[in-house]
């Protein structure tokens, strides 16, 4: 599996999509599935066509011939014989085989929507692993930054102590804030280590990867729309899983056909043509000879009694056909529960993102009243930290909201088998490779929806 190490500048989910399409061993699974499927196909239109053999033998022969009379002498022989045949057989009914022909293709349908299947679920998977790790990463930089911040507080605080000017309670407490947010981040580096090894097992080692950074003030657009039942109405005849079972339906159909064309006669076309050489006759004496012998003819087999076997295998197939019925129902369900998930969680996210921009705007105005009333002597350097880690914190929620939001939009997608890379490289244009590279703020405080 290639290492990401291997790669200059590995830092967009699209990228992670390309080596994950490559390596993963579950996709490659699929595409082998697939593959076996259409020889499957293969080898059922083959039994359907003209089967032609040849043998040939040579011997070498040693006779000793004795007549029980006791008058004839004893005739010792050796002689040499060879014989060769070419025999042809064409199937003109058999049932089963028209069967068994009906089902590979279905099979090979089916293994067609695993594939797409797979494929989806491997990108979302792969996303969600994603911005987990991206969530993970905001973590640890804003409880690094609360860290610094609370160590600022104590430091005033244990200034004032110092200076008479409040108590020890106040500088210990400060401590105390101090030592749990460092605990914080120590947890959030683990979390975020935690992140980096589930997504490993999609694109293999990922020790050098460079996730970008969202962008603060791009808006989202409305993805998912405000109404659930278009994509509840889209789920028969867009998800690949759902298209999936129901074609092994239909080939748990032709199954049922097949073992039920076991108790019907079949009929082949046989013809063969043969040669036999031998050097002298049957019997002393005798000459040699050589036969050519040509036939033409039909066969008929007609099943009479298999001690109940083909039965069992009828009633077999029936119940391996109920299964896939529920497997189908299944699936269907399984999949209006991914639609319906994916579109709470897009709203949902749009809610926490709308708040927390809110938030961000309200603290960005404590922050500046802080500023101007530390200068006048009115508030505190503890009062500008606070306004800073309130901003600080605000901005991570806004995140966090927006990457649940493009996590649902990719899950939905995904459950109905339409997200492609089209859709991946359009959602990377959200992402700037460095915090420098990011825009402007000041959008931030036109109200305007996420």
């Amino acid at each position: 599996m290639p290492a990401l190490a291997a790669s200059t500048a590995v830092n967009s989910l699209g990228e992670l999509f390309s080596i994950a399409h490559e390596s993963e061993p579950g996709y490659k699974a699929a595409k082998a599935n697939l593959d076996a499927s259409r020889a499957r196909t293969r080898q059922a239109f083959g039994a359907m066509l003209p089967q032609v053999s040849a043998t040939a033998s040579t011997n070498g022969n040693r006779r000793r011939y004795e007549s029980l009379d006791r008058i004839t002498r004893t005739m010792h022989d050796r002689y040499h014989g060879t014989t060769d045949q070419l025999s042809l057989t064409q199937p003109i009914w058999r049932a089963a085989n028209v069967a068994s022909l009906r089902q590979a293709h279905e099979a090979a349908q089916q293994a067609q929507y695993q594939l797409e299947d797979a494929e989806q679920q491997l990108y979302q998977k792969l996303a969600t692993a994603w911005f987990d790790l991206m969530e993970a990463r905001d973590a640890v930089e804003f409880t690094t930054a609360q860290r610094d911040a609370l160590r600022a507080q104590w430091d005033i605080a244990r200034r004032g102590a110092e200076l008479g000017a409040q108590g020890e309670p106040q500088a210990d407490d400060a401590r105390a804030k101090y030592e749990e947010a460092s605990a914080d981040e120590a947890s959030a580096e683990l979390d975020l280590a935690t992140k980096l090894a589930a997504l490993e097992q999609w694109v293999g080692p990922a020790e050098d990867l460079r996730q970008p950074y969202l962008i603060d003030n791009m808006e989202l657009p409305n993805l998912l729309g405000d109404d659930l039942e278009p994509w509840m109405t889209m789920i028969d005849t867009h998800s690949p899983a759902l298209r999936a079972a129901a074609r092994a339906v239909a080939a748990a159909d032709e199954e049922v056909s097949k073992q039920r064309a076991g108790h019907q006669p079949t009929l082949d076309m046989v013809a063969s043509y043969g040669n036999s050489d031998q050097n002298v006759g049957n019997f002393p004496g005798q000459p040699g000879y050589r036969i050519r012998t040509l036939t033409v003819g039909l066969q008929l087999n007609v099943p009479l009694y298999s001690g109940g076997t083909q039965s069992a295998k009828v009633a077999e197939a029936l119940a391996l056909r109920d299964k896939a019925r529920d497997d189908l129902e299944a699936a269907r369900r399984q999949a209006m529960v991914g639609v319906k998930t994916a579109f709470f969680s897009w709203r949902a996210g749009l809610a926490k993102a709308r708040a927390a921009k809110i938030a961000i705007g309200a603290a960005e105005k404590a922050l500046a009243v802080a500023e101007r009333g530390t200068a006048r002597g009115l508030k505190t350097d503890a009062d500008v930290l606070a306004a800073r880690q309130q901003i600080a914190a605000s901005r991570r929620d806004m995140r966090k909201g927006r990457y649940q939001q493009l996590t649902s939009y990719i899950k939905l997608k995904a459950t109905l088998g339409d997200l492609s890379r089209v859709d991946i490289d359009e959602l990377d244009q959200c992402f700037v490779a460095q915090l420098s590279e990011m825009p402007s703020t000041a959008a931030l405080h036109d109200g305007s929806a996420p």
